[in-house]
This record gives structure tokens, C-alpha cells and sequence, in this order.
């Protein structure tokens, strides 16, 4: 017998072009429509979470490359479990906790820490701005240090206190959500993101915390 979700039209009747209805849901609902057979509907989640989502992982385990590979199995497992999704939390806090458990086996594996790993189109940038034709050469060359330290920093911090820096600041949840991600209570996340923040900022100044 044939399964019905694999044919999303014939279950909800969409029409053709069913993206300009699409967009205007929001994700829990699109979960819930690919789970209901909707290839549409996950394609819509993928378009809108993507980008977030290899950042994200990115600057997990401190590459651009492996950020969207992680990304893409972080996609690829959500959709697997699309039939058991339950709205219970926001989208998002699902998603990127699939995301953190595959970026911490990640770097576990790789033992890696330290240094961010520079991809070929930043170089590339960095010579463009090099160029005597830049107006603003030496602000620009200036940012792009300061970035750099920023993510080489972020990634010398113990993972407990990386983790919800970046997800509070890189992600933008609130404290309630990084919890359910985390598994810890909101107490102990705000604590972290304090004593986070202290550290980064200590490391990029040049000290060691």
C-alpha cells in the first residue's frame, strides 16, 4: 500500500504553488503540516532556518564548512522525527536542540578547541579590503580582527558557558528557552551567561579567566 505522505498534495490538497500560503504559517504549524505529509511545508522551514542554523553550528565546533554540513544533518534529522513532533516548545528550541547534541558529539570527536578555522571566501575578503581602492581599508581590516578574536575567544571557553552565550546572544532565545536546550533551569543558565560574558571579555582583552 502506498504511503499518503508521501504524496503531501493528495492529503491537504495544495495548490500548485502553495508557497505564498505557506510563509505566513508559523513553524510549529509547518512541523506539523510536514508530519501530516507536507514537503512543502518542511521545505518552507528549511528556507526560513537554514542560514541560523549553520551559523549556529558553525560556530559550534569553529568552522563555516562543518557548520552547514551539521546544519544540513541537523535538517535531516528533524525531518526524520517530523511524524513525532509534538508543539510542546517553540520550533526553534526543537531544532537547535537536535543541533547542539550533533555539534557537541562533533567536537568531542574531533577534540577540537582553539582557533576559529578561517574558509577561502574570508580571505578573500580580507584582500579585497586590503586594496588600495577600499575608502576605509584600516576600519574595515580593524572590525574583521576584532571578530575574529571574539569567535577564537568564544571558542576557548569551557562549553557550558559557549554554548548559552551563543544562544542567547548569536540566536537571540530568551532565558526559557535555553533551558529546555541546555536542560538545565533558568537560574543556572543566567548564571552562566554572566560568568560567560566575564570570560569572553577577558580573553579578548588580552587577560585569561
Amino acid at each position: 500500500m502506498t504511503d499518503p505522505a508521501s504524496h503531501p498534495n493528495k492529503v491537504l490538497a495544495f495548490p500548485r504553488d502553495a508557497r505564498p500560503a505557506l510563509e505566513s504559517r508559523t513553524d510549529e504549524e509547518l512541523m506539523l503540516l510536514s508530519g501530516a505529509g507536507s514537503t512543502e511545508a518542511f521545505e518552507q522551514l528549511v528556507r526560513r532556518h537554514h542560514p541560523r542554523l549553520a551559523r549556529y553550528c558553525g560556530k559550534s565546533v569553529g568552522s563555516a564548512a562543518e557548520g552547514d554540513e551539521l546544519a544540513q544533518e541537523t535538517l535531516v534529522r528533524v525531518w526524520e522525527t517530523r511524524r513525532e513532533y509534538k508543539p510542546r516548545a517553540p520550533f526553534v528550541v526543537f531544532m537547535l536542540t537536535v543541533a547542539r547534541n550533533l555539534c557537541r558529539n562533533r567536537a568531542r570527536d574531533s577534540g577540537r578547541r582553539g582557533r576559529w578555522q578561517a574558509e577561502a571566501h574570508d580571505a578573500a575578503g580580507v584582500e579585497a579590503v586590503a586594496s588600495p581602492a577600499s575608502a576605509s581599508a584600516v576600519e574595515q581590516l580593524l572590525e574583521r580582527e576584532e571578530q575574529r578574536r571574539v569567535r577564537d575567544a568564544m571558542l576557548e571557553l569551557p562549553e557550558p558557558f559557549r554554548e548559552v552565550l551563543l544562544l542567547r546572544f548569536d540566536q537571540e532565545l530568551d532565558y526559557a528557552e535555553i533551558s529546555r536546550i541546555v536542560g538545565r533551569n533558568e537560574a543556572t543558565v543566567r548564571s552562566r551567561v554572566f560568568h560567560g560574558l566575564k570570560k569572553l571579555r577577558a580573553r579578548v582583552s588580552g587577560g585569561v579567566s
